[in-house]
């Protein structure tokens, strides 16, 4: 992984802390513009996870941080979280 520049680590951060307060549409608003600036940051993927509503959205996005980061434990129990909501 390429480390962030300051924009991206800046949007990172505001991101998980406004999930972290409860305001997942700035959440949402911010993490999205950091994917789009740069789609390898699993921690975006993981966060971004958090800010949709969408359990399809919510499988893209822990889908994309396994992608990246494999052994992600997050990723991975919000995946059979989602799978257990299916049944």
């Amino acid at each position: 992984m390429t480390p962030l520049d300051r924009h991206q680590a800046e949007l990172l951060y505001e991101g998980a802390q406004a999930l972290v307060r409860g305001d997942k549409e700035r959440a949402r608003a911010l993490l999205l513009e950091l994917v789009e600036l740069n789609e390898n940051i699993p921690e975006a993927w993981l966060w971004l996870s958090g800010a949709v509503d969408d359990p399809a959205d919510q499988r893209v996005a822990l889908e994309n941080v396994l992608a990246l980061d494999p052994d992600n434990p997050y990723a991975q129990e919000g995946l059979a979280y989602l799978d257990a909501q299916r049944s």
